[in-house]
């Protein structure tokens, strides 16, 4: 097997055939910093999590210019059960090539990879710079690309696009996601007489059948804000006492012009109205939750891209929207980097049998080296 391929099918095929799942990207990491140097791009490894490193590749034109950031996940999830297909054999079948990786999101990957390699080959970029980034953790909680608006490197980039599956459409916004973490407070009593105290686990019981009360404002495109109760934990099975507490977690998608803030309030409100006695936070973790996001049409980047995947493809695409927050969430927020997304056509993502469109793969790939000629020429 040829490890250190020329072609985007083949580059595909090798990166699929790396196992990469959330937490274990070193050895396809390494595998593509091999490949940039075999490529005669720069490279840098950038360690994000012990074992873990994201992979840079910085080429600048010889004149000032804007600065394009192209980003990638390395990391899949867990192959599971069920697959008909070796799920890291990158068989192809029927103009497919299944796989763990080959449609979320290494399809999407190679294609950026080919395109900066054949452009470069072109003298390419000519002005500005352009930054690829092969990144970790976006199955979980976004490490990589966090790792990259806490280092400075999306300081100054003017835009940035990942390739997720969009089925060649560009994606200009995104649903958020916040996880919300609810206390409720009751009064310990022996369980004889359960007047005397005050069931954590009746009140909470009381906010939940009324979380359908919480405000879910409506995007034209995306549908609604949603909410979900992930977990409830409280009480006792063997000691004959009236609970004092009980601990709720909620998940929220959101949708443009509601933010977590938003969320948050909208839950203190409905507890205050309940006049239950409950406490409620965002659940703690080591990166921003996604907030929700919308670049507008008439934004030039987005006219940019759409015209160069005109180009490219002979067609126009269509301007979507993706329900579930990925890392565009964090370069657009807390990275402030206008992002867009285009990628290949595929199916069955997080399921056995996962494929992708390998016609479609080379398409992504003209795309993205449209992009770059158009931007940075």
């Amino acid at each position: 097997m040829n490890l250190l391929s020329d072609d985007v099918i083949s580059l595909l095929a090798d990166l699929v055939r790396i196992p990469s799942v959330c937490g274990e990207e070193g050895r396809v990491a390494q595998f593509i910093a091999k490949w940039f140097m075999k490529n005669g791009l720069p490279v840098e490894m950038l360690e994000v999590k012990p074992g873990r490193p994201n992979v840079l590749s910085r080429v600048k034109g010889a004149q000032e210019g804007p600065r394009l950031m192209l980003n990638g996940h390395v990391d899949t999830v867990a192959p599971g059960t069920g697959w008909k297909h070796d799920p890291f054999g990158a068989e192809i079948e029927n103009g497919r090539m299944y796989g763990r990786g080959t449609v979320d999101m290494k399809s999407g990957l190679a294609a950026m990879l080919s395109a900066v390699v054949e452009c470069k080959e072109e003298g390419l970029p000519k002005r500005g710079e352009v930054i690829v980034a092969a990144v970790v953790d976006e199955e979980s909680i976004d490490w990589g690309s966090y790792a990259l608006v806490q280092r400075g490197i999306t300081t100054g980039v003017n835009l940035a696009m990942i390739s997720e599956a969009t089925d060649l459409n560009v994606v200009t916004a995104h649903r958020g996601r916040t996880v919300l973490d609810v206390v409720v407070h009751g009064k310990a009593a022996h369980s004889m007489w359960p007047e005397h105290g005050v069931s954590a686990i009746r009140d909470a019981a009381i906010l939940i059948n009324s979380l359908p009360r919480l405000s879910s404002p409506t995007h034209p495109r995306m549908g609604h804000s949603t909410v979900n109760v992930l977990k409830i934990e409280g009480g006792q099975e063997d000691v004959m006492l009236v609970p004092d507490h009980c601990r709720i977690v909620i998940d929220r998608c959101l949708v443009p012009g509601h933010d977590s803030k938003d969320a948050l309030e909208d839950l203190d409100n409905l507890i205050q109205q309940l006049g239950i006695n409950a406490t409620a936070s965002f659940i703690v973790r080591e990166t921003p939750f996604c907030e929700p996001f919308e670049i507008p049409e008439d934004n030039d980047y987005v006219k940019l891209v759409v015209e160069a995947s005109t180009k490219a493809l002979g067609t126009a695409p269509r301007i979507e929207y993706h329900e579930g927050p990925c890392d565009s969430c964090i370069l657009v927020n807390p990275g402030n980097v206008p992002t867009l997304e285009f990628g290949p056509s595929g199916g069955r993502l997080h399921e056995s049998d996962e494929f992708v469109d390998l016609e479609s793969v080379k398409k992504t790939a003209a795309v993205y080296k449209e992009v770059i000629r158009t931007l940075l020429s």
